[in-house]
């Protein structure tokens, strides 16, 4: 895959897309016209209204038209940008890589750490599992929506969680559960007891400052001052501040899960309708990887404390 073979997808989707609204233009600019023509005199303003209506109901219908009729060439440029710009820098930074654009994190996996509310619908993409610094990883992106109903019985949904949810694997197990939560994330699922029957009980740190920035739960908490060590709480810290605390950690058996709810799709492309800047988007792609290496580098996930 080369940047031309992208950039002739892009120009290939682009222009289908563009003939196809000019058709449909023509064709409900027309239909405006003979409304206006046959509309009798001194109408009502319901009946004015009206006469827009089969204008509206053919735009709508090419919505759908132009979504179908594109849709083919809208799957390859996707794969394409993919290819070329994500796949290729994801090799060019991590070992053991395995890519997958279409596919997530399972629901049932996330749901079964027990941390996050995965709500009522629940979708996930650009699923990432390789090493970095010897430190294994899965990674997606992530959306998580609640359902609300009214009186009426009307339902409509809210995102509660758009980011990405990251599963660090480490060859140590932990002999506990500790859960971090950033002060300003809201999609937490709190775990009342360990699977194997343990009470979580809310943990306090001597600094009054990541108290205050976090809720910190844990089985046991003087096993979890093996993690909560003042040099790592001060990294956590640091990160949590760049994201505004809306992100959790959480360490379960061998594993450190964390969900950045930062409103963000990743590794995506830019819209069809002008010509892609390869160093731009490099550059973009770089910045989306560089989120994961920076959690492993700044909380030196790969020293002697998690192996």
């Amino acid at each position: 895959m080369s940047f031309q073979d992208v950039e002739a997808a892009r120009q290939r989707y682009h222009q289908k897309t563009k003939r196809s609204w000019q058709i449909a233009g023509t064709v409900i600019l027309v239909i405006l016209l003979i409304s206006i023509i046959l509309r009798p005199p001194r109408s009502s303003v319901l009946s004015i209204l009206l006469s827009f209506f089969p204008a509206f109901f053919v735009l709508v219908i090419s919505l759908i038209a132009i979504s179908l009729i594109t849709r083919k060439d809208a799957i390859a440029y996707r794969k394409a940008y993919k290819a070329y710009f994500v796949e290729q820098n994801l090799k060019n930074t991590f070992n053991n890589l395995t890519y997958n654009h279409e596919r997530g994190l399972d629901r049932e996996l996330i749901r079964a750490t027990g941390m996050i509310n995965t709500g009522d619908r629940y979708s996930s993409n650009d699923l990432v599992i390789a090493s970095y610094k010897s430190v294994k990883f899965l990674q997606a992106d992530s959306h998580i929506e609640v359902e609300h109903r009214d009186s009426d019985g009307d339902t409509t949904y809210s995102t509660i969680f758009r980011g990405r949810i990251m599963i660090y694997e480490f060859p140590k197990k932990f002999n506990f559960r500790l859960e971090i939560i950033g002060k300003k994330f809201f999609a937490y699922r709190l775990t009342k007891k360990s699977a194997d029957g343990r009470k979580m009980a809310k943990i306090s740190t001597e600094s009054v400052e990541f108290n205050d920035s976090f809720h910190i739960y844990g089985e046991d908490g003087l096993e979890a001052f093996y993690i909560l060590e003042p040099a790592f709480m001060a990294k956590m810290q640091t990160i949590a501040e760049r994201y505004r605390y809306n992100l959790l950690f959480g360490f379960l058996d061998n594993r450190l899960i964390i969900a950045l709810n930062d409103g963000k799709d990743s590794f995506e492309p830019p819209k069809a309708s002008k010509p892609i800047d390869e160093q731009a988007e490099m550059s973009k792609i770089n910045a989306d990887i560089k989120v994961v290496t920076d959690f492993v580098d700044q909380l030196s996930l790969d020293r002697k404390l998690f192996n």
